[in-house]
């Protein structure tokens, strides 16, 4: 096929080395050529590294970086850093420890090809620790109301699942690098409410979101201490302001949120 768009894969990368050889394996595998990976250290003290710069050495359109130490440390600094030393037309962020379909990048990069206005293109994931029966997520669809209903949690997705046209990321605020958790819904809440971009939804798993005691997502919640209950609180003021400022907090918003704040506060007296 002809490979007329370079495709940024961005991957922070922690403490992952029982998973992301795999990972970067399944970027290798792809179906389109035309990409490029980038994989960002923030703070590895296993092998990760090692595995990054192997990989790096073995194919030159694999990039392996450290986060530099004048940023923040955690997920949303390598994030954002990834970003800066990409070069490609099309973004995809993703995780270090799950897997592509060899045609998650080829089925994304034709919607672009196909409509020249498209800004973003998702995809769908399924949850699985390989042993058991896959389980297809099926929150994601489109509505009118697209970003309230994101609001609500009447509809949601993987960060992996979104693939961005980089013009559109260009002139934006990015991954907010002070918060450590509710950063993935405050960095599309702050995008959306700006702008609401061009979107295409496939119908189409290609993304193997690998469940494993070890994931940082599981971690945060069994591990639940002050700074994660702060940054959670900072996020919801975030998404608040910001729907504000353009006008979107409507009295079903409001009212979200008020529960949201009540949920929050009765979890955290019952620790």
């Amino acid at each position: 096929m002809n490979d007329s768009f370079l495709v940024s894969i961005i991957i922070p990368v922690y403490n992952r080395e029982s998973f992301l050889r795999e990972t970067i394996e399944s970027v290798i595998n792809q179906t389109y050529k035309k990409w490029e990976l980038i994989l960002v250290d923030d703070g590895s003290s296993d092998t990760s590294i090692s595995i990054a710069n192997t990989a790096a050495q073995n194919d030159n359109r694999i990039l392996s970086v450290c986060r530099p130490n004048t940023k923040l440390g955690g997920g949303n600094s390598a994030r954002n850093y990834g970003f800066q030393r990409s070069n490609g037309d099309l973004i995809n962020w993703f995780d270090s420890d799950d897997l592509m379909h060899p045609e998650f990048i080829e089925r994304k990069v034709e919607e672009f090809k196909d409509q020249e206005n498209l800004e973003l293109v998702f995809t769908k994931t399924i949850r699985t620790d390989f042993s058991e029966v896959n389980v297809p997520d099926e929150r994601l669809k489109y509505s009118s109301t697209f970003l309230q209903d994101y609001v609500v949690r009447k509809i949601s997705w993987y960060l992996p699942d979104a693939m961005f046209k980089r013009s559109f990321l260009e002139d934006k605020q990015l991954f907010d690098e002070n918060l450590l958790a509710g950063q993935d819904r405050d960095f599309y809440i702050r995008l959306f409410a700006r702008e609401l971009p061009k979107i295409k939804i496939l119908d189409f798993y290609a993304t193997y979101y690998r469940i494993h005691q070890d994931s940082i997502s599981d971690k945060i919640y069994r591990e639940a201490n002050i700074k994660m209950q702060v940054s959670h609180y900072n996020s919801l003021i975030n998404q608040v302001e910001v729907l504000n400022e353009y006008n979107l907090l409507g009295k079903n918003l409001k009212q979200h949120y008020l529960q949201e704040q009540k949920k929050k506060a009765s979890c955290d007296n019952k620790k």
